[in-house]
């Protein structure tokens, strides 16, 4: 087997002495960073829009729940003053009943002193 000799590298790298020259030879990498920056704002953008959209519905359910809550108060008042209402009502036709039954037979007792 025969020996390899190392890899030395006697070229010197030139390092650039200017801002315009590094963009010239970096002139692909400047757009793929501008795109990823300005991906980047949009993506913090919408997800702050987003957060701000569920903090807002998260008020509105909130006024829902206590709208419903209230509404389910005012709809047992309601049932309980309708049946109130209701248990009036039947009591009336009994009283009604009872005072036709009452003058009724007055009547046929009427009838029956006048003859």
């Amino acid at each position: 087997m025969r020996k390899q000799k190392p890899l030395i590298l006697n070229n010197p790298i030139e390092q650039p002495k200017t801002g315009l020259e590094w963009f010239k030879k970096n002139i692909v990498i400047v757009p793929v960073i501008v795109a990823i920056l300005a991906g980047s704002f949009t993506s913090i953008k919408y997800v702050l829009n987003l957060t701000d959209t569920i903090t807002a519905n998260q008020v509105t359910i909130i006024k829902l729940d206590e709208t419903i809550v209230t509404s389910r108060a005012d709809i047992n008042d309601l049932k309980q003053r309708l049946s109130g209402a209701e248990a009036t009502w039947t009591m009336a036709e009994n009283l009604y009943r009872q005072l036709a039954e009452t003058v009724r037979d007055h009547a046929y007792d009427l009838k029956d002193l006048s003859r």
